[in-house]
Parts: structure tokens; C-alpha cells; sequence
């Protein structure tokens, strides 16, 4: 239970920390981990019901930005710094050193602003091409693989910096037995809202955030809590596109 509140204090603007107080231990902030999964199935839960409260009042492309909007609310826009600052300072251009001190820079960019409005954009335009019928279960797939691609990301990964931050207290003590227990919910998540197609789903998510991670290990030697929050962006982006693709398919 204390595992779970933690990762649902570090993930969302819930006040789980007033139910159950802890410290932020780097072992037990890494098997909270283990939870991730499960943080972002109540999260996604929450989204829909947003969806299904705007909608009884107000038409479907305001409803979807409102849910957009609520997203960003439940997790106090902690993945999207991440996902600015990985872009600001992969757009920098420089040695790891720049690229790593650009991401530490409380300050956004110009190229950090561009792909925050794309991202938002494509999400937004994304989620439009899903029928209501399927969004509910949408908004639930993105929210779980998104956040179980940071426990992949994570695993067995260094930490890119010389000096401590907290990405660091997860890329040491993160543990295979939190890795398995949070993707195999984040499977049978899949499984029970998309069906057996939610396999392939799953896989490609899996791949690309195997992928995502090579990347950063040998462009900057490991991996940041930015660029962990920015691969909860991609892969909830990912996820939606991937729906769309199956259905025309």
C-alpha cells in the first residue's frame, strides 16, 4: 500500500502523502515503480469520466480539450517539463555536457515551446479520429503504457548525470521484479480494453521504448528524470496513433 501511495504522490496532484506520510527513499521510491502502471489505469479512469461529464454539456472538440487540459492537471504538467526540456536540449546541438545543462535550465526554450504545441496539437487531433465508442478505452491505454515505458526506460539504465538528482534514486535501486509486475499489468490492461490486438499495441510500445532508451544511453550515457517523463509523452502519443492505424487496417 505504501508503494502504491508513493508512486501515486509522485505521479499525480492527488494528496496521497496526507493518507500515509514517507519519505522519499531512493530503494523505496524505486519499488514504487512497481505501481506505475497501476497510477496511470486510476488516471486514465479519471480521464474518462472527465470525458463523459463534458460531454453531456458541451460539444466533443472542447470536451477533448478539456480532457487534455485535465491530464495535464492530475499530473502537475510533470512529464511535460520533462518532454521540453529533452527537447530543448537535444535541439541545443551540443556536447553531452550542453545537452545535459540545456535540460537542467528551469527556463523553456523556443524549440521546447514548438514541441510542447505539437505535442498538445497531435494528441488533441489524434484523439479526434477516435470514434467515442473506443475513447474511454483510448484514454485508458495511453495513461498506462505511458507510464510502464518509464519503468522500461529506467531499468538497468545509468544516470547521465555526474551529480545526484532524483532520476537517479530510480536508475539505481529499480529492481526486475517491479519491471515484470508493472508490465504485466500494463498487458492485462491492454488486453481487457482493446482485445487481443492490444498485443500488438503492447509489443511496438515495448520496442520503442527499448529503442528510446538505446538512444539516450549512447548519446548522453543514461538516462535523466526529463528524459523519462519525456518518453511518458511519446508513448501516450504513440499509443493513440497506433489505435488509429488498427482500425483502418
Amino acid at each position: 500500500m505504501k508503494d502504491f501511495l508513493q508512486a501515486l504522490s509522485f505521479l499525480s496532484i492527488l494528496p496521497a502523502e496526507k493518507i500515509l506520510p514517507f519519505p522519499l527513499d531512493g530503494k523505496e521510491l524505486s519499488r514504487s515503480m512497481a505501481f506505475f502502471s497501476l497510477v496511470g489505469l486510476l488516471i486514465g479512469l479519471l480521464l474518462a469520466s472527465g470525458f463523459y461529464l463534458f460531454s453531456l454539456l458541451l460539444p466533443r472538440s472542447l470536451v477533448l480539450w478539456l480532457t487534455i487540459g485535465l491530464l495535464a492537471f492530475l499530473t502537475r504538467g510533470l512529464h511535460l517539463d520533462g518532454f521540453a526540456d529533452t527537447m530543448d536540449g537535444l535541439a541545443s546541438g551540443g556536447s553531452k555536457e550542453k545537452i545535459l545543462e540545456v535540460m537542467r535550465d528551469s527556463r523553456i526554450g523556443a524549440f521546447g515551446v514548438f514541441s510542447l504545441i505539437f505535442l498538445i496539437g497531435a494528441k488533441y487531433l489524434a484523439l479526434d479520429q477516435i470514434p467515442n465508442s473506443s475513447i474511454y478505452s483510448s484514454l485508458i491505454l495511453m495513461t498506462v503504457l505511458g507510464r510502464n515505458s518509464m519503468v522500461l526506460v529506467c531499468f538497468r539504465s545509468p544516470y547521465a548525470r555526474p551529480s545526484n538528482g532524483l532520476g537517479k534514486l530510480f536508475t539505481e535501486h529499480l529492481g526486475f521484479q517491479e519491471v515484470i509486475f508493472s508490465s504485466f499489468l500494463a498487458l492485462g490492461v491492454t488486453l481487457f480494453v482493446v482485445g487481443v490486438r492490444g498485443i500488438l499495441v503492447f509489443l511496438i510500445v515495448l520496442i520503442f521504448s527499448l529503442g528510446y532508451r538505446f538512444y539516450f544511453i549512447k548519446k548522453l550515457g543514461g538516462v535523466t528524470g526529463d528524459i523519462l517523463g519525456a518518453s511518458n509523452e511519446f508513448v501516450e502519443l504513440l499509443s493513440i496513433v497506433l489505435l488509429i492505424i488498427l482500425e483502418k487496417i
